[in-house]
């Protein structure tokens, strides 16, 4: 992702997380955004199953149909910007993508990235312990995780940028719906 893209996408993260502020019953942190990261990649991984043609009995709800694989990963993008926001820094610069053998190791390494981050986000609000070595900061793990985001995408035929922004216009939509009367 560029800078300008970026900039772009932490623009319309930080108008959605002032959004949906009112929607939640307890205010967010970055630790919580960090935790719907976890919901987020749920959500990705039932598509990806889906597509791989894998059963997901038990795992979905006809209720609540989970089918369409670039808003899910919008989603994940979403999640992983509001840890930054909430956390109230900045992601450092999104590094260039590292190769991947497929959706797979796409995947697997968007899971990696984004475990680092709640662990930052975890450890930034005092809900773990520092872990020993170097981990990296809230900064360098959403930039990773955005990294990764946009490789997966690649992966799978998506135009991370064009899915942002389809899923930014459906949830204005809905909290123009929850601001409208009656």
């Amino acid at each position: 992702m560029t800078p300008d893209a970026l900039a772009s996408v932490l623009t319309d993260v930080r108008r959605l997380r002032r959004g949906f502020a009112g929607t939640a019953p307890q205010p967010w942190t970055a630790a919580t955004a960090a935790a719907e990261l976890t919901v987020q990649l749920g959500h990705l991984a039932l598509c990806l199953l889906r597509r791989r043609g894998a059963g997901t009995t038990g795992l979905a709800d006809a209720q609540r149909p989970i089918t369409d694989a670039g808003d899910e990963l919008a989603d994940v993008l979403l999640a992983t910007l509001s840890v930054t926001t909430l956390a109230g820094v900045e992601p450092d610069p999104v590094p260039r993508p590292a190769r991947c053998a497929g959706e797979v190791d796409a995947l697997l390494r968007l899971l990696a990235a984004a475990g680092q981050l709640a662990e930052a986000a975890m450890v930034g609000e005092g809900f773990r312990h520092q872990p020993a070595g170097t981990p990296p900061s809230v900064q360098a793990a959403s930039a990773a995780a955005v990294a990764a985001c946009d490789v997966l995408a690649g992966q799978l035929g998506l135009d991370l940028l064009a899915e942002f922004r389809a899923m930014v216009t459906d949830a204005e939509a809905f909290l123009a719906s929850r601001d409208s009367p009656g």
